[in-house]
């Protein structure tokens, strides 16, 4: 049983082989849109009045080039934990146990969650509906908060309580 149990841990390569093919396609997709957004720039000229424009279709991007380095961090993180791959990791990349990945992806959705409203921000005309959709992502950042404070275990020795 312990032999089977060993070898289950490689079924974990689906998930990181998963996780690069869509890092590799958000990615391109990413580049793609970049390509197409400074070919309709160039087209259309730097008029101030599409400045806002502009900058929303740039937090657009920005945010899919964020999805795929999310992937990305998923899958080393994946492959170091379960596949000893460790050595791939870089320097600034420290993953010991499934809560530091867990960390890690919550930081990085609150950044998405953040870019992502940014770009709603700018593309806004008027009325109350950004009110709801900011609110949401405070509840979302509260709530992951709140989980780092009291879900994780101090590395720094037993909580106080």
């Amino acid at each position: 049983m312990k032999t089977i149990l060993r070898a289950s841990r490689h079924v974990v390569v689906v998930a990181v082989l998963g996780c690069l093919v869509m890092f590799g396609v958000v990615t391109i997709v990413a580049a793609i849109a970049v390509a197409n957004a400074v070919a309709e720039i160039l087209r259309g000229g730097t008029a101030l009045s599409q400045l806002a424009s502009v900058t929303a279709v740039a937090f657009k991007i920005l945010d899919l080039f964020l999805v795929g380095a999310i992937l990305y961090i998923v899958a080393l993180g994946l492959g170091a934990l379960f596949l000893d791959t460790k050595g791939a990791l870089p320097a600034w990349f420290e993953i010991r146990e499934f809560d530091d990945l867990k960390v890690v992806l919550w930081h990085s959705i609150i950044i998405v969650l953040l870019v992502s409203f940014l770009g709603d921000v700018l593309e806004w005309e008027k009325g109350t509906d950004i009110v709801f959709v900011g609110g949401g992502i405070a509840m979302v950042i509260a709530a992951v908060a709140f989980m780092q404070r009291d879900g994780s275990p101090r590395r720094d020795g037993p909580r106080a309580t």
